[in-house]
């Protein structure tokens, strides 16, 4: 055993140093080894809090570079949201402050979605405002058409009280009604018998004739009567299914070799007699041929 105080090499199982005749102890020895004992417990505490804060950091900081790839790839997926998750992943990736290829791709990814997102908005922009233009546009045109149609119906509403001015009804309940200029007169040709007519004033002016069959014979009957009769007279003349105000009937167009023309309209009525109404002048454009139309049982 060492002497902790000369330094002489004693016997292990001496009590005295046999140099200086100190006592023999391993205390100090070992009061050492628990100060180095210590000591190395001391450094371990030490470096435990430094690698624990170096690891900490290192985990939040791959956090953001992950959080900034991720975001900036469904900015992608998800276009709506790319305008906001493209400005986050951004800020995520430029503030990570880890130097790696996970960093990097999320600021470049980031970035496009960020000027693609601004594009497209500038684009839906545009495009919003041209779509509420045109609908602006086609609301005044609407409303425009709108008042000018109304416009028009008053304005016909308003020529048809005045033409109805300048007519009169004119028939019986036997023969039934129409309607014809206020300056035409009643009048009887000496070749129609049973018949009621009207005609205008002048030397080739226009005859409406209303007339009822008392025999019980089909309009088509009669119109093929009338038609046969006309064209062995040597005119022109042919048959037409047609309609006379709200009833149905055949109707027949003729020709006469002076210029004349006539349409006769024979129909069955509601008071179930087989009408016959013509008119005939020398113009068949006039619209004394519409005359027949407005025809009638009530006055």
């Amino acid at each position: 055993m060492k002497c902790n105080y000369c330094g002489a090499e004693n016997k292990a199982d001496d009590k005295f140093c046999s140099s200086c005749g100190a006592e023999l102890t391993a205390k100090k020895k070992t009061t050492k080894k628990v100060e180095t004992e210590n000591v190395e417990k001391k450094e371990v505490k030490e470096e435990k809090p430094i690698t624990k804060t170096n690891e900490t950091t290192k985990t939040i900081t791959d956090g953001k570079s992950t959080a900034s790839l991720v975001l900036g790839i469904c900015s992608f997926v998800i276009f709506c949201l790319m305008l906001p998750l493209s400005l986050i992943g951004l800020i995520l990736g430029i503030a990570s402050k880890e130097r790696s290829g996970k960093r990097t791709a999320g600021i470049v990814v980031n970035a496009i979605g960020l000027g693609l997102s601004l594009i497209a908005t500038a684009i839906m922009l545009i495009f919003g405002a041209a779509i509420s233009a045109a609908f602006s546009a086609y609301k005044t045109y609407d409303n425009n058409k709108s008042f000018f149609d109304t416009l028009e119906e008053e304005i016909e509403k308003a020529d048809e009280q005045e033409e109805k001015k300048d007519v009169k009804k004119i028939g019986d309940d036997h023969y039934g009604y129409v309607e014809v200029p206020t300056n035409w007169i009643k009048f009887q040709d000496l070749d129609s018998t049973g018949t009621y007519q009207y005609t205008d004033i002048g030397d080739k002016g226009y005859i409406i004739t209303l007339m009822t069959y008392e025999q019980d014979i089909t309009p088509y009957t009669a119109a093929t009567n009338i038609n046969n009769h006309i064209k062995e007279e040597g005119n022109e003349a042919n048959i037409t299914f047609s309609t006379i105000g709200k009833y149905t009937g055949y109707v027949v167009h003729a020709k006469y070799t002076d210029g004349t023309y006539l349409d006769a309209y024979l129909f069955k009525a509601d008071d179930d007699k087989l009408h016959y109404v013509s008119i005939e002048g020398p113009d068949k454009d006039n619209d004394n041929f519409d005359i027949p139309d407005t025809f009638t049982l009530e006055k």
